[in-house]
């Protein structure tokens, strides 16, 4: 269980819990990185309405590659993303 304080993906940061009773704060995503975010999450989302598998599966091979990498650094390695 993550118990979490603040909101994941702000400019704030948020700080939780983690399984050992330690309070742990991550600092918040600038305003240009929360933007890059949103347009290679957007780019997956356009992807997915291509018809050639192909075309799709190369397109997100970097930008996924990318927003795993921004995910880790937020701590955030399972779960779901809400991303507004």
């Amino acid at each position: 269980m993550l118990i979490v304080f603040g909101h994941i993906g702000s400019d704030a940061g948020y700080t939780y819990i983690d399984s050992q009773g330690n309070v742990v704060h991550v600092p918040g995503w600038q305003p240009v990185d929360r933007v890059e975010m949103s347009t290679a999450l957007k780019v997956l989302s356009e992807s997915s309405k291509l018809k050639n598998p192909g075309v799709a599966k190369g397109l997100n091979k970097g930008v996924l590659d990318y927003v795993e990498k921004e995910l880790k650094a937020q701590n955030i390695t399972d779960g779901v993303l809400i991303f507004h």
